[in-house]
């Protein structure tokens, strides 16, 4: 007797499979792992997710076939020791790390402290005489149907802060974050991007790492990036692209020889009025630069009576140091948003401990609220409503 049993119970089967090796997937470029290790990872879990069952079903299929045409019950009834195994372990997948990816969802509703948001989108490719693509492949992908890759948002935040800073009130931040100088995207496009932010006019500027992947786009950092500028500086820390380069040294001279401040290296404490804001760095785990807190010696910390905790790193998953630090603020990107989001359903595919979680937004995890950017660039030069993107985020005193 045919029924709808077996086929719900192979939907549930091929959602919990695929949802476990996703899972396996998400984290495997967050412990620090060396990129080729880490893509050969991507591809194994890629390649297991849809293998493994297609072997089980080409060698079952007799007692599969019989089971979803000719059945209405939840299990085959012949006995098979793989094909029984792999629908257990995928309906356990399903039941144990369902509720867990449901639960994240919930995180993309923003938190109280998101105030007020606008966002300008600019069709740079279409902008810019030539295009946004410097090579063929990519240009290819400019006509893939509904692809972002080539777009920008110019996001403004308005954030109530988590405590009483009355000193802060009105504070400006440009976040920038995943430049990816691959070669991929001509010189113009990034000028337009950092020339967005200049017209943003914000008092201090971070970048949340992954600035370059090879060596030869090195001449294109200085006279691309020397056009930033923020009257209480420009901050950067490194993420895990950057430690493509065999020697990072140039990469951070070329910043430093701008006036950037490598966070990575040592915190910064700069005034404004009676605010301190107190900008300390975590490029963990790709990075162990951190030597010791930069405090200017003519500034003391009693020199304000306010002080903001500012944090800058390259992932969300960050956050748990910034909360036992008790950072006010923390600054990140590296998940591109996910770079695909869906209807209802939210990014998929992010590099992070937390899968899909933080792939972009703001968070409020007491103490700290995380700001994650969806950044500009990337390696894969694909996106689908996840249009890259530079952020002004305006701070507000907190009214608690």
């Amino acid at each position: 007797m045919f029924g709808h049993q077996p086929w719900l119970a192979m939907l549930v089967a091929w959602i919990g499979n695929c949802g476990f090796w996703l899972f396996c997937f998400n984290r495997v470029n967050a412990f620090g792992i060396e990129r080729p290790k880490a893509k050969l990872l991507e591809k194994v879990c890629i390649a297991l997710c849809f293998l493994i069952p297609s072997a089980i079903l080409w060698r079952s299929w007799p007692i599969v076939s019989n089971w979803l045409f000719y059945s209405n019950s939840w299990f085959p009834s012949s006995s098979d020791s793989p094909l029984t195994l792999w629908l257990l372990w995928s309906f356990l997948s399903f039941f144990v790390l369902g509720p867990f990816w449901i639960e994240s969802r919930r995180w993309l509703v923003p938190p109280k402290h998101l105030i007020a948001t606008t966002s300008n989108r600019h069709r740079v490719n279409r902008l810019i005489p030539g295009g946004s693509a410097l090579n063929f492949s990519t240009r290819c992908l400019s006509w893939v149907p509904l692809n972002e890759w080539a777009d920008l948002s110019v996001t403004q935040k308005t954030l109530r802060l988590p405590r009483s800073l009355p000193a802060a009130d009105g504070l400006t931040i440009g976040h920038l974050s995943d430049l990816h100088f691959t070669g991929q995207y001509r010189a113009e496009h990034y000028e337009f991007v950092i020339v967005r932010m200049q017209e943003l006019s914000p008092e201090l500027i971070v970048i949340s790492g992954d600035i370059i992947d090879y060596a030869v786009c090195l001449p294109m950092i200085e006279p691309l990036m020397k056009r930033l500028s923020a009257p209480l500086g420009v901050y950067f820390v490194l993420g895990n692209h950057d430690r493509r380069l065999k020697d990072i040294s140039p990469l951070v001279q070329q910043l430093s020889n701008l006036g950037f401040h490598d966070l990575g290296v040592e915190d910064k404490l700069v005034v404004r009025g009676s605010l301190s804001i107190l900008l300390t760095g975590n490029e963990q785990p790709w990075f162990e630069r951190h030597q010791m807190c930069d405090v200017n010696p003519e500034v003391s910390m009693t020199a304000a009576a306010e002080i903001l905790r500012v944090g800058v790193a390259h992932t969300p998953d960050r956050i748990g140091w910034a909360r036992r630090s008790n950072i006010d603020l923390l600054l990140a990107g590296h998940t591109h948003g996910g770079q695909a989001r869906f209807p209802g359903i939210g990014p998929l595919v992010a590099p992070s401990i937390y899968g899909s979680k933080f792939a972009s937004g703001v968070f409020w995890l007491p103490p700290t609220l995380m700001h994650v950017s969806r950044g500009v660039a990337g390696t894969h030069p694909l996106r689908w409503r996840c249009t890259p993107e530079i952020t002004l985020l305006t701070l507000v005193n907190s009214n608690e």
